[in-house]
């Protein structure tokens, strides 16, 4: 009778476990990423590799990406394989590659060791690929996170390999280069129903989302649609304030952490390399985590939802939440497709 009994648990609880397995949503937009073998072959001892690089007069560049990464498998068959990116590339920079969650050391230019997922959690790698640029004093010169487009890829290339750093900001420069296009006022844009440039945060404040663009921005354009019609996005922006700034404008305004400063001297502290950037802030006006990089939408509804849900007090990693979100999706039955506009 015993033994029935546990038969028929066992069977119950197989028969649940494959009812479970049925249910669970597919997951869409995973894509291999191989390295190139024309990649520095490297110990990763990093102040090694620049000053070996700079002997050929190369710069080091670390491309920091994941396995089954669709933004990394896009920068290296679509931008490392165009021919005069790839030329300009081989001529003037060494890249390094490193796995955000993998185990090999590196010895970095702080003196410390770390494995390649430590080194990521340091310095707070929250997208993939990211992109590192180094000078030949052992200095970060530049870093992109997230996918960036061809042609403001070539941009920070040549911001570097012609030295411009010490003449203009990275996002100066990509402003005194770009092409220009036609794009309406983002001012124009229904999803800034407030103009204040008063962003103080308090205890009783909501937390802020940040809109940092220029004139001739079609990225733009594009961000705003998707903020004022994607379904999931309007309903977690009920719980934030939205604003907007004209990265030109050199107005006072008041920051989230309640300093009075102009504009430009503001973007400037922040370090804002992209138009447009999308940063975050909490209600004590610290910043939560910033969008300066091409995204699909689920990437987009998942970094919303990373700051209304609170998320990053327990998970300061947004890979890691991102991928605990995905599977709860799936949990419920429902497709999840990273790679989707």
């Amino acid at each position: 009778m015993k033994a029935q009994n546990l038969l028929f648990i066992l069977l119950f609880c197989f028969t649940l476990l494959i009812a479970q397995e049925k249910n669970e949503g597919k997951f869409y937009g995973a894509k291999d990423v191989h390295i190139p073998s024309w990649f520095l072959d490297s110990f990763l001892d990093i102040k090694d590799d620049i000053e070996e690089q700079a002997l050929e007069n190369k710069r080091i560049i670390i491309f920091v990406h994941q396995k089954d990464c669709p933004y990394c498998n896009k920068f290296i068959t679509y931008n490392l394989e165009d021919k005069k990116t790839k030329e300009k590339i081989q001529k003037h920079f060494s890249i390094v590659d490193v796995n955000m969650f993998g185990d090999k050391e590196i010895n970095y230019l702080d003196g410390e060791t770390y494995s390649e997922k430590s080194f990521a959690k340091k310095y707070k790698i929250q997208f993939t690929p990211t992109l590192l640029f180094f000078n030949e004093k052992n200095e970060e010169i530049l870093r992109l996170n997230g996918y960036i487009p061809l042609k403001k890829f070539n941009l920070a290339l040549d911001y570097i390999k012609n030295k411009e750093k010490n003449i203009l900001s990275f996002k100066n420069y990509v402003q005194k280069y770009s092409k220009k296009s036609l794009s309406e006022s983002s001012m124009k844009s229904k999803l800034f129903i407030n103009t204040s440039k008063n962003f103080r945060r308090d205890k009783n404040s909501k937390a802020l989302v940040i809109f940092f663009e220029y004139e001739n921005c079609l990225e733009c354009k594009k961000l705003h649609t998707l903020f004022l019609e994607d379904t999931v996005i309007q309903k977690l922006l009920k719980n934030i304030d939205i604003r907007f700034v004209d990265m030109n404008d050199n107005t006072a305004l008041v920051t989230p952490s309640k300093i009075i400063m102009h504009t430009k001297d503001w973007v400037e502290k922040l370090n804002i390399t992209y138009n447009p950037s999308i940063i975050f802030f909490d209600n004590k006006g610290k910043e939560i985590i910033r969008i300066e990089a091409s995204f699909k939408k689920f990437h987009i509804q998942s970094i919303v939802d990373y700051v209304v849900s609170k998320a990053y007090i327990k998970e300061a990693e947004f890979q890691r939440y991102l991928t605990k979100r995905a599977n709860q999706i799936r949990e419920k039955g429902k497709d999840v497709n990273i790679w989707i506009d």
